[in-house]
């Protein structure tokens, strides 16, 4: 049998502070990423905001020599978003692999296709690649897998050796090679459907971690970072990014806590469309005695009559003002 080994990529240290904007880290406190130039890296958000405690968690795991990494939370709480960043940051080419209950081994390892001549050859799937060269791969909604598929990859996460059947050639993973996944809890409260147990086996292999949304400060600063470069205006800015977090975080403690009309949290995703449009509609529908922001969250978010009523309801106490911006009546 042949041993096929990963190239080595050209490494390079990436300051910390200034390249995820964490203040508070020590000057020298560097990590190692790639030097810039190769394909398959995701392309950088200005906008997106790196929280310090997510960041010391994978910091952690990164120079830990780690090989896999699980990340779970709500849905649309960032997990996805935190791993491309990273990639982004550092220069690191990562390949995502959308999960489905259809995804097949072939499609992560890799299969036998024709060639022009009628014979077979071998094509690496985005974990063999990954293997090769030394990179990362995100296994986006991983517990939608089914279990058995899963358990093919317990070698891998380990960093093991294993051998392509068809072709009788063993893949050594480089030490840099890194797996992500990322899932929705299957306890969630959040209507996530399809979401399987895992194999304890298959689950024991992975550094874990919990996420949440982003802290109030860090997701108005996204707004704001978003609202600015199309011309609202900083006072408005301001306002528009303190009232759509403070309401998105009424409505998640609401969810968590069980509330009947509240049958799903208000993603960072969703602050931000709401956030934008509430910009737009604004200046708009104020001549026609209208709130721009209770419009706008009917745009921003797909939701029941009875949830919108709700978060309806949650804008009105925050603003001050009801739909058609007269004072709102609010009892103490």
């Amino acid at each position: 049998m042949n041993e096929t080994k990963s190239s080595v990529l050209e490494p390079q240290m990436y300051p910390i502070r200034s390249t995820f904007n964490i203040p508070e880290a020590p000057e020298k406190a560097a990590i190692q990423g790639l030097k810039p130039g190769l394909l398959g890296v995701p392309k950088i958000d200005p906008f997106y905001v790196f929280e310090t405690e997510r960041l010391r968690d994978l910091t952690m795991f990164w120079i830990g020599g780690f090989k896999a990494m699980l990340i779970e939370g709500d849905p649309s709480a960032g997990k996805t978003s935190f791993v491309k960043q990273w990639h982004a940051k550092l220069n690191v080419p990562l390949a995502t692999v959308a999960c489905s209950p259809d995804t097949q081994n072939y499609q992560v390892f890799g299969q036998m296709l024709p060639t022009e001549d009628g014979k077979l050859r071998w094509h690496d799937g985005p974990v063999t690649k990954a293997c090769r060269d030394g990179t990362s791969v995100l296994l986006d909604e991983y517990n939608i897998l089914e279990p058995g598929q899963a358990s093919a990859l317990n070698l891998v996460l380990e960093g093991y050796s294993w051998t392509i059947p068809e072709t009788g050639e063993v893949i050594t993973p480089a030490p840099s090679t890194r797996f992500f996944a990322t899932q929705n809890s299957i306890d969630s409260l959040a209507a996530v459907t399809g979401r399987n147990v895992m194999d304890v086996a298959n689950e024991d292999r992975f550094f874990y971690m919990e996420v949440d949304f982003l802290k109030p400060e860090h997701e108005e600063a996204l707004v704001l970072r978003t609202l600015l470069p199309g011309g609202v205006q900083v006072d408005v800015a301001k306002s528009i990014a303190k009232l759509t977090v403070e309401v998105a975080n009424e409505v998640r403690i609401a969810f968590r806590n069980g509330a009947e009309a509240i049958e799903k949290p208000l993603s960072t995703r969703a602050v931000l469309r709401w956030a934008k449009l509430a910009s737009m509609y604004t200046p708009v529908l104020k001549a026609k005695k209208q709130s721009g922001l209770h419009f706008a969250i009917r745009r921003a978010v797909k939701m029941p009559r009875t949830m919108a009523a709700a978060v309806n309801e949650y804008i009105t106490l925050a603003t001050g003002f009801d739909e058609n911006l007269d004072q709102a009546m609010v009892t103490q």
